[in-house]
């Protein structure tokens, strides 16, 4: 496996993690390969939404220092929710609208 593999794979894993902890059940994709990797289903509300995970070791640097990550966190057009996660921060980077979603106000 190459280390790029070892980054999503890490990435995906502290994504759980985190959504575990907001007392969501996590289903991972068993796939190598797919248009999600997580469904995400908050038993309270009966509610579940598809993720797909993108992770990066740090934020692209650009010419004038200011950062990017080149993907952006959004609600893609097939209904897949899409976060970004930043190894070493300590949440993902979620699309607006996302916890309502799953029928919760906010994590926070």
């Amino acid at each position: 496996m190459n280390s790029k593999n070892h980054t999503g794979a890490a990435g995906e894993m502290l994504v759980c993690a985190f959504f575990l902890s907001h007392g969501l059940e996590v289903f991972r994709n068993v796939a190598s390969s797919g248009p999600i990797d997580l469904v995400l289903v908050n038993l309270e509300t009966n509610k579940s939404v598809p993720v797909d995970v993108k992770s990066f070791r740090s934020p692209y640097v650009r010419a004038d220092g200011t950062y990017s990550l080149g993907q952006k966190c959004c609600l893609r057009d097939d209904g897949v929710w899409q976060v970004v996660y930043v190894h070493g921060e300590q949440a993902p980077r979620l699309p607006e609208g996302f916890w309502e979603a799953l029928g919760m106000e906010t994590a926070e």
